[in-house]
């Protein structure tokens, strides 16, 4: 994403989607707002290192609707030109099904 011409990090926009930085928290030490939580899922924050953080999603053709995104940063860049949309009942559904996978 951009702003006034200058790459913001913790930040991800594609043709339909956009990290929506007026919600959630922000990315640990960073100040751009967007994560759900105040710190990566997995990996860490340092310079140097890939983390992957759960984001508040705004969608350009239902900027209504409430989704969220995965998304894997490396210093402060999106690393994967994709995205993958969920809703809250996907999120419900991905903890069940690790909550049966630990032993």
């Amino acid at each position: 994403m951009e702003r006034n011409g200058h790459r913001i990090d913790y930040t991800c926009q594609n043709r339909r989607f956009r990290t929506d930085t007026a919600k959630g928290q922000p990315h640990g030490q960073h100040p751009t707002r967007g994560s759900v939580f105040a710190e990566p899922l997995a990996g860490g924050q340092a310079p140097d290192q890939y983390s992957l953080w759960l984001e508040h999603v705004v969608s350009t053709d239902a900027p209504e609707d409430e989704c969220y995104w995965l998304m894997w940063y490396h210093d402060g860049r999106p690393t994967i030109p994709m995205s993958s949309i969920l809703q809250r009942d996907d999120i419900a559904n991905m903890q069940r099904l690790f909550a049966s996978f630990i032993p």
